[in-house]
């Protein structure tokens, strides 16, 4: 009998409920992929396991300080004035100790004395991103720019904010700026990357991805991202060596065992899928989604006590976990308990009660105990929410005469 059952849990968008990601310092991320959003931008660039679900918020965008210091100014001397300068190097010094109001003030100062002082528009933009004054931080960044087009910091953040903004086509456009204006920082080409996939343009992406690695040859993320960009186009062998790479460079970057896991259950290499499941899950044993995976190779494989477990063991987790009881379902009907398999997805359903697999595997079930009036009623739900299978066996079973 046909059970198309198993729901994938895929991993190149990495939150598979559309959960934003919280973003944390490239030197330091261990995505658990479930975490919830915090601001757009702590440390460094944001950065997302897996790949790319951006997120929302606005705050300083690098860990270090986003001011630029009086000695980097130090090229525009002769155009600004000895006044400004001083001014200029208050608001560096209030920003450092987080007195943003002050900043602000004394880069203000600083662009009354010169009205063309480029890096005091920039630094008063970062201190009015600290201060939530959001529409004004663009005003100066956008000022910032239009004085000096090589002051690429400008460019990057205008680009921020227009992914808060949900322009992707907007926010490439400043990164192209920024790259232009300096094309040595990996994260201006990894950001762009992440746009490209979203927009599911994946040579660009790989492009893009290729320049960062290029240029920050320990980029964990940006090898497991253009792993990911390699599934997406066929490639698993080079989304293989991307994975493994993301990993011999952070170790503790779990999100790439288990994309790695993927990669090779793709593959059909389901020990290899096993192996690197496991590893992710030895990193954190709370990680639901590897125990989902691990145990819908196992199911592959053909072990299909192994995958109840595994799915088990999520639910443990997860208590609401719709897609792992499912999973069960369809794993115990493999193994015709189908009494069990009712019951899982009775959970399933409970949790999700629009999860027509789950009306579909129930159906299965039903049938197979004999409770033909309940099966045609399970299958006539699931083709209600838009699993084809089930109006076949809707039909073949004469279930308009139930």
């Amino acid at each position: 009998m046909k059970t198309n059952l198993i729901h994938e849990v895929f991993f190149i968008l990495s939150v598979p409920f559309g959960i934003p990601l919280s973003n944390v310092s490239m030197n330091n991320y261990i995505c658990n992929n479930i975490q919830n959003s915090t601001t757009m931008r702590k440390k460094n660039s944001l950065l997302l396991a897996g790949f790319l679900l951006l997120a929302c918020g606005v705050s300083a965008q690098d860990g270090t300080v986003k001011v630029l210091s009086s000695e980097s100014q130090a090229r525009d001397t002769s155009a600004i004035s000895a006044k400004a300068q001083e001014k200029y190097n208050l608001g560096v010094t209030a920003f450092e100790q987080k007195a943003y109001k002050d900043a602000a003030v004394q880069f203000s100062e600083a662009i009354a004395i010169s009205p063309e002082f480029a890096k005091a528009y920039l630094n008063r933009g970062a201190a009015n991103l600290e201060l939530k004054n959001i529409a004004a931080a663009k005003e100066d960044f956008q000022k910032a720019v239009s004085v000096d087009k090589t002051l690429h910091q400008a460019s990057y953040e205008l680009a921020i904010l227009a992914e808060t903004e949900n322009d992707a086509a907007k926010a490439i456009a400043f990164y192209g700026d920024a790259i232009t204006a300096n094309a040595s920082e990996s994260k201006y080409f990894y950001r762009r990357a992440l746009l490209h996939f979203a927009a599911k343009d994946m040579q660009r992406a790989k492009s893009d991805l290729d320049a960062a690695i290029a240029l920050k040859k320990d980029f964990a993320f940006a090898y497991n991202d253009r792993g990911s960009v390699n599934r997406e186009l066929g490639d698993l062998d080079a989304a293989v060596r991307d994975y493994q790479a993301a990993i011999v460079h952070d170790p503790k970057l779990i999100i790439a065992h288990n994309n790695l896991g993927s990669a090779y259950r793709k593959k059909g290499e389901f020990e290899n899928a096993i192996k690197a499941y496991s590893e992710a899950i030895r990193a954190d044993g709370n990680y639901y989604l590897a125990y989902n995976n691990r145990g819908y190779a196992r199911f592959e494989k053909g072990d299909y006590e192994g995958a109840v477990k595994d799915f088990q063991e999520a639910v443990k987790i997860k208590k609401d976990y719709a897609f792992a009881y499912n999973n069960m379902a369809g794993a115990y009907l493999k193994m015709q308990k189908y009494q069990e398999a009712v019951k899982a997805c009775d959970q399933a359903i409970s949790f999700a009660a629009d999860y027509g697999y789950a009306f579909y595997n129930r159906g299965v079930a039903y049938e197979m105990l004999r409770e033909l009036g309940k099966s045609c009623a399970d299958w006539e739900k699931a083709a209600d929410l838009g699993v084809g299978a089930a109006q076949t066996y809707f039909q073949n079973n004469d279930c308009s005469n139930q």
